[in-house]
């Protein structure tokens, strides 16, 4: 526990990325939370975390699945965010002992109460920065060609009496004065906030706020629509930042190019935080974050601006001015919207989310994190309460015309989206996720200038062909979404996200074909019925970045010239052996490819030699079944720029031979086998690059060898 700002969710994350990499706990969960849920949301969020994507957690069923995925295992459970003393008691009361050695982590602002007597407690209070880590810290977060220690030396003390210990405003000043000439402009800075004796946090906010560019302070109010404590998909982020016209394009480059760019300075300036949450995840699958103090002065900017109205009460506010409503309380939400609201231009809510069908949101436990965190509470709500909320988004619908970003997470509106939909001929983010709906009315196809869909946690697997007709249509979020026989005139969609072919009969040549602006594309269940057509279509998608590929894989995917700008691609499923003969005919051409995932590909030797033609790939991971050798050796061919190898239970792998000398750039190796007999041997080799490189092997059986 500890004060705001004091670097406790940073602490804890650290520690729990070490402790999970080296296994410790059979079972782990870490989770954000918005404030003062109930015990049994914070229970069934966790318990829809631990057990496989394609299972629901209802809420009546959340204590009985947690005693079956915890049981008598070792876990680690850590919950972040404020808790009521009563829920917390409940929530320690609910849980099952497990296996000795089991810990649960509380992240809170004010010291805990003492738990039940049967558990061992032990408060550790956060407490503010002497002056040598002040200075580390502060130092730390600077470019390296501003990291003048005689300059900053001499600024010590007005550094430390600033930031007062607070590691929060550290890491705030670093950022704000790197973006200052250095160090002129450092000196009156410092000077500034000198003179401001009281609430010297609260004026370093102000600053960092006003020194923003009028594009990024737009982007960055934004935050102030969303609930506090949770984490945001990115490219959710951008797209609803380019939906409501705060991002053009320039200089040539994208507007999703552009919001990327402002994110990263937000990221650079210490304002946003990111958040890792896939180490072999791409930049389009991060996820970020702000903290709680920095969201708390953003809503009141935000307010003060008439940027944003959020209802977070119990009351039930005149609203008929809002031009941006964001839903963020947990009693008579619903009320609030039987308001007209004719200034609309946006809405956001995080509701509770009904039970979800048995194959709500199926996808493979090992595939990229790239769907939305929803943390939001799920309760099953009345017949009553339902049509209520049907009637008010219906007329919200009617009555909001110039509604341009609709985001409802987990409202219950029936199975099918209401026809009104189609009167909101403004609109260009439509996001309806994790709730019942299984039906997007042929409406839609009004919606002329549409650029994101997102239904995904959705029942929804099929889209009316008047969506696919939209011209406009940038971005497709969804879970294994049929593709259509006929489109229209995509080639301005940069994202397609997810689309399966198990039913496809159609030639993909005049449908995937045709986008011909595609960077991320995801595709489920590849058949020998459509693995013939599949290349001719890939070959068309010159702009792929990132390839997602489940079932057959085309034979083509490493030899065609075409994906010669794709930098992630993840395959599970089976990789022809016969296409990869070391010979000039199958030579793998893929210039920019740095990251590789493999599951489920049974290739061999031969082809991990092949890989040594991808001059630029620098992350490999094997997952189970991807490899059926026995031996899996790097040590003849040169990879010139292989920074990390991770290998995750591949079953009848027993020996691991690199050495370092063909591997220059090499920097982490992972080893995870949970299987028996297994041999690692790692050659060294002549280190003459005098590389540093981290070493985890990390074995079940206690009588497996480990040499250096």
């Amino acid at each position: 526990f500890g004060e705001s700002g004091i670097g406790k969710t940073t602490l804890v994350r650290d520690l729990y990325k070490r402790i999970h990499k080296k296994k410790e706990f059979e079972v782990q969960a870490m989770e954000r939370f918005a404030p003062y849920l109930t015990a049994t949301n914070i229970l069934q969020q966790i318990v829809q975390q631990l057990t496989d994507d394609d299972k629901n957690c209802p809420k009546e069923k959340a204590l009985e699945m947690l005693k079956v995925v915890l049981g008598e295992k070792k876990y680690l459970l850590v919950i972040d965010g404020e808790v009521s003393g009563t829920e917390w008691k409940n929530i320690l009361t609910s849980l099952p002992a497990g296996a000795r050695g089991s810990r649960i982590v509380h992240i809170t602002q004010g010291k805990p109460e003492e738990p039940p007597s049967s558990y061992r407690h032990l408060s550790i209070q956060v407490k503010k920065l002497k002056e040598e880590d002040i200075m580390e810290l502060f130092i730390k977060r600077l470019p390296k060609e501003m990291q003048d220690e005689n300059f900053i030396k001499h600024h010590r003390e007005i550094i430390c009496k600033i930031t007062q210990g607070l590691p929060l405003a550290v890491v705030l000043l670093s950022g704000l004065v790197q973006t200052k000439e250095f160090p002129v402009e450092w000196e009156k800075v410092f000077d500034y906030l000198k003179s401001k004796q009281s609430n010297r946090l609260d004026s370093m906010l102000s600053v960092c706020f006003d020194d923003l560019p009028h594009e990024l302070k737009c982007c960055f109010l934004y935050f102030a629509a969303l609930p506090t404590n949770t984490t945001i998909e990115a490219r959710n982020l951008v797209c609803m930042w380019i939906a409501e016209g705060f991002i053009r394009s320039k200089g040539g480059k994208s507007m999703e190019k552009i919001g990327y760019i402002y994110l990263n300075e937000l990221i650079n300036r210490n304002l946003v935080n990111p958040v890792k949450m896939d180490d072999d995840s791409s930049f389009g699958s991060m996820f970020v974050t702000i903290q709680n103090k920095v969201h708390e002065f953003l809503q009141i900017e935000a307010h003060e601006a008439s940027f944003v109205e959020v209802h977070s009460g119990d009351d039930i506010p005149t609203l008929t001015s809002a031009r941006r409503l964001s839903l963020q309380n947990y009693t008579e939400k619903y009320a609030v919207l039987a308001h007209p609201l004719p200034k609309l231009r946006s809405i956001f809510s995080q509701y509770e989310q009904e039970p979800k069908g048995p194959d709500h949101g199926r996808r493979s436990k090992r595939s990229p994190t790239y769907h939305v965190f929803h943390l939001s509470q799920r309760r099953v709500v009345s017949s009553m309460r339902k049509k209520d909320i049907r009637s008010h988004i219906k007329e919200l619908f009617h009555g909001s015309e110039y509604l341009r970003v609709i985001n409802l997470q987990g409202i219950d509106i029936g199975e099918k989206l209401t026809n009104a939909i189609g009167n909101v001929v403004h609109l260009q983010y439509l996001g309806i996720t994790s709730c019942s709906v299984t039906k997007i009315p042929s409406s839609i196809g009004r919606l002329t200038s549409l650029q994101t869909l997102d239904v995904r946690e959705t029942n929804v697997r099929k889209l009316p062909r008047a969506f696919w007709m939209i011209k406009t249509l940038r971005h497709v979020f969804g879970f294994a979404l049929e593709l259509p026989k006929q489109i229209g005139n995509l080639r301005q969609l940069h994202t397609l996200d997810s689309i399966d072919l198990k039913v496809s009969e159609q030639a993909l040549n005049e449908t995937l074909g045709e986008m011909i602006h595609l960077e991320f594309l995801s595709i489920w269940h590849i058949s020998h019925d459509n693995v013939v057509d599949l290349p001719g279509a890939l070959d068309n998608l010159e702009s792929l970045r990132t390839l997602i590929l489940h079932g057959i894989i085309p034979s083509s995917v490493f030899t065609t010239s075409s994906l010669r700008r794709l930098k992630f691609m993840f395959l599970n499923g089976d990789l022809p052996y016969s296409y990869y003969k070391d010979d000039d005919k199958h030579v793998f051409f893929l210039p920019n490819l740095i990251m590789l995932s493999l599951e489920g590909t049974n290739i061999t030797q031969e082809f991990i030699s092949k890989l040594s033609e991808l001059h630029s790939l620098a992350t490999l991971v094997l997952y189970p079944g991807s490899y059926k050798d026995k031996e899996l050796v790097f040590s003849s061919l040169r990879f010139p720029r292989l920074r990390k190898i991770k290998i995750i239970d591949v079953q009848v792998l027993e020996k691991v031979k690199i050495e370092v000398s063909v591997l220059p750039k090499l920097k982490e190796l992972e080893i995870h086998s949970h299987h028996t007999g297994h041999y690692y041997e790692i050659d060294m080799g002549d280190d003459e690059h005098g590389q540093i490189m981290r070493i985890m092997v990390d074995l079940k059986k206690e009588d497996a060898v480990n040499k250096e």
